[in-house]
C-alpha cells in the first residue's frame, strides 16, 4: 500500500509511478485524510479556504417590508458569476456548494430555467460550501474558481452540479467536458484561486440570512417555495409582473 503524503495526482492512463523501496516507519501522519481532496492534489488550499470560511462573520441583516430576507450585497451583473443575459429583466442569485445531496437537483432547476427562459431571466451562482457538512464542498468550490480563471465558470459548475463526485475521476471528466486544461486546473486549485471570492459569497450568504444550501434568490427577495423547476419559474414569472 502507497502511504505517500500527500498523494500525487496521476490522471486516467497515466503510468504508475516507480515505487521506493520503504525507508521506516513513517511518523506524524494524519489518522484521516479525506480522500478525494488528498487525491485531487488541492488538499493544503482546501484546508487553507475551511479554515478561513469558518472566520466569516456577516454584516447587518436586510428585511424586506413583508418579512423575506433580502440579498445582501445586492445581484450585481459586473461581479456575480451570471448565467445569461446580465440586463435580463429577472434575475435568480443561488447560494449553493458542490458535492451534496441536493445539487443535482439544484442543477435540474437552473436547466430548466434557463431551457425555458434564456432571455429574460438571469442566473447567478454565489458559493456557500460548508466543508464540516460536506467534506468534499470547499475543494470542488476551488476547481469551479479555478475554471472561471478560464472563463469556464458556468461550464464547470454545470458538470459539477451534474456528476456524483464519487472519485476524483469525477472532477477530472467534469474538465474535459467543460473543456478545460485539467493540469492548469488543478496549478490554480492549489494555489487557492478564487479563495477570496468564495469567502465573499459565504459572508454575503450569512448576512443575507441564508443557513443552509440551497437558498434562492429572486429579483433580491429570498424565495420559500419547493425545488422544484415548476416552482421556481411560477415564482419568477410572479415577480416579473409585479408594477
Amino acid at each position: 500500500m502507497d502511504d505517500t503524503f500527500p498523494r500525487p495526482v496521476r490522471f486516467p492512463g497515466q503510468p504508475e509511478p516507480p515505487r521506493e523501496a520503504p525507508e521506516g516507519p513513517r511518523y506524524g501522519l494524519p489518522t484521516i485524510v479525506d480522500e478525494p481532496i488528498d487525491a485531487y492534489g488541492a488538499e493544503a488550499a482546501a484546508a487553507a479556504l475551511t479554515e478561513r470560511l469558518a472566520d466569516v462573520r456577516s454584516s447587518s441583516l436586510r428585511v424586506a417590508h413583508d418579512g423575506l430576507d433580502l440579498l445582501t450585497p445586492p445581484f450585481r451583473a459586473g461581479r456575480d458569476r451570471v448565467d445569461g443575459l446580465r440586463w435580463a429583466r429577472s434575475t435568480l442569485v443561488v447560494f449553493g456548494a458542490h458535492g451534496t445531496p441536493s445539487s443535482r437537483l439544484v442543477g435540474r432547476v437552473l436547466a430548466a430555467i434557463r431551457s425555458r427562459d434564456p432571455v429574460t431571466v438571469a442566473i447567478a451562482w454565489r458559493h456557500y460550501p460548508n466543508p464540516v457538512a460536506h467534506p468534499r464542498a470547499a475543494v470542488l468550490a476551488l476547481a469551479a474558481e479555478a475554471a472561471a480563471a478560464q472563463g469556464r465558470f458556468w461550464p464547470m459548475t454545470r458538470e459539477l452540479l451534474s456528476a456524483r463526485h464519487h472519485d476524483p475521476d469525477d472532477l477530472f471528466a467534469a474538465m474535459v467536458r467543460a473543456g478545460l486544461d485539467p493540469a492548469r486546473t488543478l496549478d490554480a486549485m492549489r494555489a487557492g484561486t478564487g479563495a477570496d471570492r468564495i469567502a465573499a459569497d459565504t459572508a454575503s450568504a450569512l448576512s443575507s440570512g441564508v443557513v443552509f444550501t440551497p437558498a434562492l434568490f429572486i429579483d433580491g427577495e429570498r424565495y420559500g417555495g419547493e425545488l422544484e423547476p415548476e416552482a421556481v419559474y411560477a415564482a419568477l414569472g410572479q415577480h416579473a409582473r409585479r408594477p
